[in-house]
């Protein structure tokens, strides 16, 4: 399982540096993160790649929290296996939860979960109260996940100390893009008005 936990993890990250990527663009306008986003989905939303890209997240997100379970169990857990462990975990139920409501409004209401749709949640009191801290811990336990996984992979090149510095390095980046796609989201640096279809 560990084999096709880390295969299907490649391929949800490269989908996951997209989509950041895509909120990031925001910062330029929400009409560029718009036409990224039409011109992604062109993409990830073919009938034959969406289906695979829903089993690859599915996959990740069950094997992942299982996996959790099969390491607790373990008497000796290294610190970076702790650190893959609750990561994933974290990870894993965001992205249940995030692809799923994704699909789901995609399938039962007529709402393109654009901009607006992201931005609504962390602007519009209560759901901010989740939203913000939901939306930060799904980055950040990412970063966290593909730091300890790089920091384990490479350190047997490089020695410990300088895969710990790569390690705080994508931490730091991941906090970073997480802060300023809130920053973006919350109307920090422009104005956002949401269309009233997206209000509640």
């Amino acid at each position: 399982m560990k084999n096709l936990h880390r295969i299907s993890g490649i391929i949800v990250s490269l989908f996951i540096a997209v989509h950041l990527s895509n909120h990031l663009i925001a910062w330029f306008g929400i009409e560029n993160h718009q036409r990224f986003l039409d011109a992604a989905r062109t993409i990830y939303q073919h009938p034959l790649i969406e289906p695979f890209l829903l089993f690859c997240f599915a996959f990740q997100s069950i094997s992942g929290i299982i996996l959790f379970f099969k390491l607790k169990k373990s008497a000796h857990t290294s610190t970076t296996d702790k650190i893959q462990m609750y990561s994933g975990l974290i990870l894993g139920a965001f992205l249940l939860q995030h692809i799923s409501v994704s699909v789901g409004q995609r399938i039962f209401t007529d709402l393109d979960t654009n901009f607006y749709f992201a931005a609504n949640v962390v602007l519009e009191w209560p759901l901010k109260l989740y939203f913000i801290p939901y939306y930060f811990l799904g980055v950040i336990s990412l970063g966290f996940h593909i730091a300890n996984t790089h920091c384990i992979k490479i350190s047997p090149y490089i020695g410990m100390t300088k895969a710990k510095v790569h390690f705080y390095i994508i931490i730091t980046a991941f906090i970073a893009v997480a802060i300023i796609i809130l920053y973006l989201l919350t109307g920090g640096h422009y104005p956002i008005e949401i269309p009233e279809q997206y209000k509640n």
